[in-house]
């Protein structure tokens, strides 16, 4: 008598899944198809999409620019200036049509904010969509160096690193795939000489070249320069660069900030004590 062979579909709208069980003869596999393609066993065949292919990131697929805002809150900032209360970082990501990509919120205690130079923070990275879909993990560091920093996307799922680099005066990291091999180096001007002028982080190779044109670049515009829209920090990389990389790019960026240009404000209590006795009773008795 003969076997028979037994199917059993479980069926998606729109987009099918197919998933085949069978009798010990049979191979079991299972495929997306789509709703317009005949269900036959050929067609199940088909090979399996990369479950860990980030499409999330498809919004970076033509993008060759972002610009970085940094979002301030008055509330906070009165804290801050006045308490030494550090809040947490904030930041908007935009294309440049001014579409808004991303928004990134820090995620991080009271006290590890007071650590400042080498706390441990996480950045979460959230779409229009109100959803996580790039997750910035930076470990507690024990001084000022050997920060490095983990991108994520989906949270779980590492798709590069930005390792800081030893210089004595220069900021240099180096950028990592999901597979922990270099891929490029971010080489940064000497900060106190550019003071009045845009601040470049360049996209460079590997070998570092004198003759090599960066292919991509961080910048810090200053506050005259043409290109400054009021962005904090704008991220320029070739279109067809693997949206991977742009997230990781976005995160080399926001460790920059980290690193150089997130420092706590003065005190007002602090400064009372450069002031004379009479100074202080005269201030605080002033009506």
């Amino acid at each position: 008598m003969q076997k028979k062979k037994v199917l059993k579909l479980f069926v998606m709208k729109d987009t099918l899944t197919v998933l085949i069980s069978a009798t010990a003869d049979q191979t079991i596999c299972s495929s997306l198809i789509n709703s317009n393609m005949e269900l036959t066993v050929d067609t199940a065949m088909l090979p399996c999409p990369d479950p860990y292919r980030p499409l999330q990131l498809e919004s970076l697929t033509w993008i060759d620019q972002l610009f970085v805002y940094k979002e301030p809150h008055p509330d906070e900032c009165f804290d801050e200036v006045c308490c030494g209360i550090k809040p947490d970082n904030r930041y908007k990501v935009k294309d440049n049509v001014g579409n808004v990509l991303f928004s990134i919120l820090e995620d991080s205690d009271y006290c590890s904010r007071h650590l400042y130079q080498g706390r441990s923070f996480i950045m979460n990275v959230i779409n229009e969509s109100n959803k996580e879909v790039i997750r910035l993990v930076h470990p507690f560091v024990c001084g000022s160096f050997n920060h490095e920093l983990e991108v994520q996307s989906p949270p779980g799922f590492t798709i590069g690193h930005v390792r800081q680099n030893w210089h004595v005066c220069l900021p240099q990291f180096t950028v990592e795939n999901k597979r922990g091999e270099a891929v490029a180096k971010i080489a940064g001007p000497f900060l106190p000489l550019t003071c009045c002028v845009d601040q470049n982080f360049e996209l460079v190779s590997l070998n570092g070249a004198a003759t090599d044109e960066p292919f991509g670049e961080i910048i810090k515009p200053f506050s005259c320069s043409v290109i400054n829209t009021g962005a904090d920090f704008v991220l320029r990389f070739p279109s067809d660069l693997d949206v991977q990389m742009k997230a990781t790019l976005l995160g080399a960026c926001i460790l920059i900030d980290f690193m150089h240009y997130d420092k706590p404000k003065q005190q007002i209590l602090c400064l009372l004590k450069y002031l004379s006795p009479l100074a202080v009773f005269t201030l605080f008795t002033l009506k």
